[in-house]
């Protein structure tokens, strides 16, 4: 993933004052002006309203979403393009009358993007504009690309295969709204795996798995474990992964996973 994509997934801060772009359609075989709005949440929106008309009139065809209303007959076509501003709805003769409306009764005032969060995740930093619905797993999975947090009881948050790190503490992504999730440090399998965690290669090595689907889960509940108590216990162990399932149960092998990963941190 490159710098750029980093630093922008998602919609950033842009003001609904800035039309994208003016570019040339082609409707019913006439060619006529287009203008495009970037709102507020990220999409572009067409503001222009074309009506080609001929007298007298025999055929009515309407598009979306440019609402093109085009009446074919035998001659003297005549083309009208009308700008409806996206806020307001009214209609303006121009693009130029347009954005001299827009600046001047709508302007700054508009409304930017709404539910805009800045996360660092892995240690990179991204923004993220979000749906008010959406959880911090859906986040990671579906803008970022993140697919180690999973998903095994539906949302639910009885599985643990969800878990990831906020702040240094195991958290279920899937019971964390996103928009809840401003300015937080979030860690997951991929960056344990980057880092080249002990854990990785303890679990390995003792087989702590087995179709695999649970084990982010566990490894980054581990690894929030040996952060706080570098020396777990056998008992301590158990206590920080009792919220973790696993179908195949792999469970004797975490046990002694943790404990290995521990000795090689430099703990007991």
């Amino acid at each position: 993933m490159s710098e750029e994509k980093d630093s922008k997934i998602g919609l950033g801060k842009i003001s609904r004052r800035e039309f994208l772009r003016d570019a040339g359609i082609v409707v019913g075989g006439t060619a006529v002006s287009s203008a495009f709005f970037l709102s507020a949440c990220g999409e572009e929106v067409e503001v222009t309203k074309t009506v080609t008309t001929t007298a007298p009139g025999s055929t009515v065809t309407t598009t979306a979403p440019g609402a093109t209303v085009t009446t074919t007959a035998a001659d003297n076509t005549v083309t009208v393009t009308k700008y409806t501003c996206p806020v307001d709805g009214l209609e303006f003769d121009s693009l130029e009358a347009l954005k001299a409306h827009y600046d001047a009764v709508h302007g700054d005032a508009a409304p930017v993007a709404e539910n805009v969060i800045n996360l660092t995740v892995n240690g990179g930093d991204y923004v993220v504009n979000v749906k008010p619905e959406w959880t911090l797993q859906n986040v990671l999975r579906d803008q970022l690309g993140l697919t180690s947090p999973k998903d095994m009881c539906f949302g639910e948050g009885a599985c643990g295969s969800c878990t990831v790190i906020i702040n240094g503490r195991p958290v279920l992504s899937c019971m964390t709204l996103a928009t809840e999730c401003n300015n937080i440090i979030v860690e997951t399998a991929e960056g344990l795996l980057a880092q080249n965690h002990p854990l990785i290669e303890s679990y390995i090595k003792y087989a702590a798995l087995q179709c695999g689907f649970c084990t982010p889960g566990f490894v980054v509940t581990a690894k929030a474990l040996l952060d706080r108590n570098p020396n777990p216990t056998e008992s301590d162990i158990r206590e920080a992964l009792g919220g973790n399932i696993c179908r195949c149960a792999s469970y004797p092998g975490h046990i002694p996973a943790v404990l290995d990963a521990a000795t090689k941190l430099g703990g007991a």
